[in-house]
């Protein structure tokens, strides 16, 4: 069975496989899709080759309020390959459905997700996570406890199955990975975990679904001051993409909203919006190397800096790999041998 559409898809000459491309759907278009693709699968088929591609409808956005997130009409595309015989500078596409997938992780063993499809997603309330698995490898969890300080993504798993962050490292065990804070929230510490400081809590979740391209969490999160007293909150997004662990791609975005009166940030080195404690292996002090859009390299030659971009690259256990972090805004820099970026 197909859908009456079709797509034109045109690489760019500096396209990197594999990608995932964002189209967006006019309401109509989109709603249309959603009713002729039912309980199915849908995918976009290379008339001329063959060659097909996963598709994911999605109607939830990164941006959130409080109250839940925003809406977006769009498909998703994830271009594994190319057809290879294709001198072709374009191909056109149309859409076939398949019966759905269902993952169901199984109880009780090692891995229990080596059999589930796509980014699947494993909320375990009982344990305070989400366990998130790419083709059936574990990538990373979502750890959101009510007895820890703050909640936090960790491990992050790359290349030859080695996680490329590190949680709670000895000479600073308030860093948990992925994860965000500040100092100077008010006048109150939202940053380190000592003794009468402020904590974040997760409330609940506004998205969790995972999906043949893409993942996503999306929690919204009180940062409370030393009494328990509401500083502000914030909605939080990752979305994880279907990519293989050599090419990892994970979109983050942050809205804080001043819930209960005017919030001032203060001025303070010790604050990111995220932070990212990077691996023992990689850090400068060892095999890693900062390199911003400005050409500028190292902590010493960017920290406090305005750059679009920080590229953080190492060796990790023999593996040669890039990590690159491109936010669509310039931002000042925060970064330091350990972790980066901060802002």
């Amino acid at each position: 069975m197909t859908i009456d559409f079709k797509v034109r898809l045109i690489p760019s000459t500096s396209m990197l496989l594999p990608i995932v491309t964002r189209l967006e759907l006019d309401t109509s278009t989109y709603q249309q899709l959603v009713q002729e693709s039912g309980d199915m699968d849908i995918w976009l088929q290379d008339e001329a080759s063959g060659l097909e591609f996963a598709c994911q409808l999605n109607s939830q956005s990164m941006s959130a309020t409080p109250e839940g997130t925003n809406t977006e009409h769009a498909l998703y595309v994830l271009i594994k390959e190319w057809p290879a015989d294709s001198s072709a500078t374009e191909l056109s596409l149309v859409f076939t459905q398949k019966v759905k997938q269902v993952s169901v992780p199984e109880d009780r063993k090692y891995n229990p997700w080596r059999n589930t499809y796509g980014v699947f997603l494993d909320h375990q309330e009982e344990n305070a996570r989400v366990i998130v698995s790419i083709e059936g490898s574990l990538t990373t969890r979502y750890m959101y406890s009510p007895f820890v300080p703050k909640p936090y993504y960790y491990p992050l798993i790359g290349p030859k199955g080695h996680t490329l962050i590190q949680d709670a490292p000895d000479d600073h065990l308030h860093h948990h990975g992925l994860w965000w804070g500040h100092d100077d929230v008010n006048g109150h510490k939202a940053y380190h975990e000592f003794r009468r400081e402020g904590r974040q809590t997760h409330r609940k979740f506004l998205a969790l679904f995972g999906g043949p391209v893409f993942g996503q969490i999306t929690s919204l999160v009180d940062w409370l001051d030393e009494d328990g007293g509401l500083l502000l909150q914030e909605t939080r997004s990752v979305r994880i993409y279907n990519m293989p662990r050599e090419a990892r791609y994970l979109d983050l975005h942050t809205s804080l909203h001043a819930v209960n009166g005017e919030v001032v940030f203060g001025s303070t080195k010790e604050g990111g919006f995220p932070f990212i404690r990077v691996n023992e292996q990689i850090n400068g002090f060892h095999t890693g190397l900062l390199t911003a859009a400005s050409g500028n390299t190292k902590e010493k030659g960017i920290f406090g800096t305005v750059t679009e971009w920080v590229d953080y690259s190492g060796k990790l256990v023999n593996v040669d790999w890039d990590n690159g972090i491109p936010p669509q805004n310039a931002h000042r820099c925060r970064n330091r041998d350990v972790c980066t970026p901060g802002q």
